[in-house]
């Protein structure tokens, strides 16, 4: 399976992610807000076909939903950072992941330079194709930096140069046991 164009498209929606406030979505979406002070990370499953979404307290029929579908996407995001993944397989995902047909996986995550300021950012795009019982294929990393400050620009860029093997190895890793764990519930590779 080819990510090329899909990681393409991800370029352009990571691109214009800053100009669009998460707040507005994750205000959109009426989730409960933590008056405490401590940190909040949200997280949503969005079904493909119907565009319905479910909190991280999904019940087991909404998880099974996702299992057969053949595309859905989850959203998580928290003061610091913003992550988004999209699995796909024709075959539905449950099928894909276990059987020979595979689940395209893409992952966009934003590191934010500043907490809670989504108009400077870091991270990358992973693209790959996960199997239960075989090894990801097609695997892509692409890291993205929009920074306005070219000399901190220039020390991320060293620090996370040295790390994006094992960055796109675990943006898999969760991929994979997500899908092992939560939605295809098979137990493990």
């Amino acid at each position: 399976m080819n990510h090329r164009k899909k990681i393409n498209t991800y370029i352009l929606f990571f691109s214009t992610s800053s100009i669009f406030s998460f707040s507005t979505f994750v205000n959109a979406t009426n989730q409960p807000v933590n008056e405490t002070g401590s940190d909040v990370s949200l997280t949503l499953y969005v079904d493909g076909a119907t565009q319905r979404s479910s909190g991280m307290h999904s019940s087991e029929k909404d998880t099974k939903k996702l299992a057969h579908s053949i595309e859905f996407e989850v959203y998580t995001m928290n003061e610091e950072s913003s992550s988004h993944s999209v699995y796909v397989s024709p075959a539905g995902i449950c099928k894909g992941f276990e059987g020979d047909y595979g689940v395209d996986f893409t992952n966009t995550t934003n590191n934010y330079v500043n907490r809670g300021d989504n108009s400077q950012y870091y991270g990358g795009i992973t693209g790959a194709s996960l199997y239960q019982k075989d090894d990801a294929k097609n695997v892509q990393y692409v890291p993205v930096y929009v920074i306005r400050d070219a000399q901190l620009e220039k020390e991320i860029r060293e620090r996370e140069g040295k790390q994006t093997k094992q960055v796109a190895r675990s943006n898999i890793s969760t991929g994979e046991e997500f899908l092992d764990k939560t939605i295809c519930n098979t137990g493990g590779k």
